[in-house]
């Protein structure tokens, strides 16, 4: 028997939570957060028309270890050529694909990589007796990949949003179900401060996932809190008898509440001046604090 293999098995393999913890220390990421690339979540087609499609990443969801697989492989190409040698039990214990020790996790951590690079999502080759993983652009088109600029002057390829370090640190990729991630990505790759939740088989086509996952994410960021009635809003509806409705927009909670265009980051700031508070109060259905709901900045 190898030797390496027999030394392995005889000690006692770190847990999920450290491997994690281990790879994002490794990537030295300052701001403690992962860019990807909205194409990832929602793709458009070049031209002076926006068409919109889906991305890769509903092709990851019935996956819970690809898609995790996927965000740490981001999360720790962080410089150089984009890419990144560890050993498959590193990859196999961090994405919960395999916590073997006695070899068998590369076949088992083989089968995700070759889905990712079916999609074009990285691509591999041999380094030494391990496998060198380089990330490739989010959109699956096989382009290099490169930092993406997040200008929203930009063109949509280099608009991004961040995946904070606390999605891990505080254990939500394990605490939260695939339909909830679903919902939590797409709130994310969206930018605002505030979301109208639209129809479940708008989502589904705008994004790729069923009406039933739209609708059990949804619910189950309602119930721990992460996403919250941000605004109560009056709007002129022909079809009301008083000629108008009220609808209600939701926002994302910390830690998730990290990605937003400079439109509503500059709407935010005019709205904390007196003369931005009562525009605002015009927009409030009648008995919303203005500056517990419009105003909030959790």
């Amino acid at each position: 028997m190898n030797t390496e293999l027999t030394v392995l098995q005889r000690q006692k393999a770190v847990s999920r939570d450290d491997t994690i913890r281990m790879l994002l220390d490794q990537s030295k990421r300052s701001g403690r957060a992962v860019p990807i690339r909205r194409a990832f979540i929602q793709d458009a087609d070049p031209g002076p028309r926006l068409v919109t499609r889906p991305g890769k990443f509903p092709q990851l969801l019935r996956s819970p270890e690809r898609l995790e697989l996927f965000l740490l492989i981001h999360c720790v190409t962080a410089r150089a050529d984009w890419g990144v040698t560890a050993r498959s039990e590193t990859w196999g214990r961090a994405a919960g694909i395999s916590f073997a020790t006695d070899g068998t996790a590369s076949a088992a951590v083989s089968r995700h990589l070759a889905k990712l690079k079916g999609l074009k999502l990285i691509s591999t080759a041999p380094d030494g007796r391990l496998t060198r993983i380089t990330k490739l652009l989010e959109d699956g088109s096989g382009a290099p990949y490169s930092l993406p600029s997040g200008s929203d002057e930009g063109t949509r390829k280099d608009t991004y949003f961040k995946v904070p370090f606390a999605y891990w640190e505080q254990h939500y990729y394990k605490s939260l179900s695939m339909p909830a991630k679903a919902m939590l990505f797409i709130f994310m790759a969206m930018r605002s401060r505030s979301i109208v939740l639209y129809k479940d088989r708008e989502f589904a086509t705008w994004y790729g996932v069923s009406p039933s996952t739209v609708n059990r994410g949804i619910t189950e960021l309602k119930t721990k809190g992460l996403l919250y009635e941000f605004v109560s809003e009056q709007l002129l509806d022909g079809s009301s008898a008083t000629g108008q409705s009220t609808r209600v927009r939701w926002a994302l909670a910390a830690p998730f509440d990290l990605n937003i265009n400079k439109k509503d980051r500059e709407a935010a700031a005019a709205a904390l001046t007196p003369e931005g508070a009562a525009g605002t109060a015009l927009r409030i259905a009648p008995g919303v604090p203005v500056l517990s709901q419009a105003l909030a900045t959790r």
